[in-house]
């Protein structure tokens, strides 16, 4: 029995445009190269969070049937980039991202598989070795994760694609998209997708 906990992300990964609209964003910030934070279609996936948490990897089988199922009650999203945003991180330094507005459907959505997700979903413990290396893992995803079910659900919870460690220079005019893959991610630093290790297509 593998009782080790990983830290995962249950997510919507944005259709291939603005997943390239959020990579060219991130190649224009300096600090890109020096933080690892390199955004990629496959290794560091552009994405919007809907739930994190700590789950056994024997917990993976179980945890992808409950978003499976629910992935064929959810229609695929139309959401909308309303604009940049940055904010300090724990150290100081500064991460943007680009929010979207939430809909009724997307906070359902989360609502529901915060819900389906309570009885397995943890905590407690986190630890730097629950996280996807390489690269390294710094004390941030530690904070976000152990803090999540706290600071980021329900009424608290803002959904928005993390472009990385610097301030977006270009304007941001609202972007329409459909979002409809759902997947189950293992995270790595800075709350990164690195390895998705379920996903499927809302219906």
């Amino acid at each position: 029995m593998n009782t080790k906990k990983i830290a995962i992300d249950v997510v919507l990964v944005p259709p291939d445009n603005i997943v390239q609209f959020a990579i060219d964003i991130n190649k224009t910030f300096p600090e890109t190269s020096a933080e690892n934070y390199i955004l990629h279609a496959k290794t560091c996936i552009p994405h919007i969070t809907l739930l994190m948490g700590l789950i056994t990897k024997e917990q993976i089988p179980e945890v992808g049937r409950k978003l499976g199922a629910l992935a064929e009650k959810f229609s695929a999203l139309k959401l909308t980039i309303t604009h940049a945003k940055s904010s300090a991180r724990p150290d100081g330094k500064v991460l943007s991202g680009l929010e979207i507005e939430k809909t009724p459907e997307l906070q359902k959505l989360h609502e529901t598989i915060l819900e389906e997700m309570s009885s397995i979903f943890a905590y407690d413990g986190v630890e730097k070795k629950m996280f996807y290396t390489p690269p390294p893992v710094n004390e941030v995803p530690m904070f976000w994760v152990q803090g999540f079910a706290k600071t980021s659900v329900r009424e608290n919870y803002k959904p928005h694609i993390t472009l990385g460690v610097g301030e977006s220079k270009q304007e941001i005019v609202p972007v329409q998209f459909t979002a409809s893959k759902l997947a189950l991610c293992h995270l790595g630093n800075y709350c990164t997708c690195r390895d998705v290790l379920w996903a499927a297509s809302l219906s």
